[in-house]
């Protein structure tokens, strides 16, 4: 989850475009789009609070779906 951070840095503190984030770290332009927006929908902003670690922020991107009984 290291690079969703840098990501997540580069696209609001720097302002670098989905293709220049894609560029600088080893990404597809599909997999930046994927996360950003995963970002976006579940309101997740620059700065992360300092206590959201890997876990808590990758359970805040994608949450788990519920099992059908």
């Amino acid at each position: 989850m290291r690079f969703v951070r840098e990501m997540l840095r580069l696209h609001h503190a720097a302002r670098l475009s989905q293709r220049q984030i894609a560029r600088a770290l080893p990404l597809s332009q599909g997999v930046v789009s994927k996360y950003l927006a995963a970002a976006r929908d579940q309101g997740i902003a620059w700065p992360l609070a300092p206590d959201l670690d890997d876990a808590a922020l990758q359970a805040l991107l994608f949450p788990a779906l519920p099992v059908p009984p």
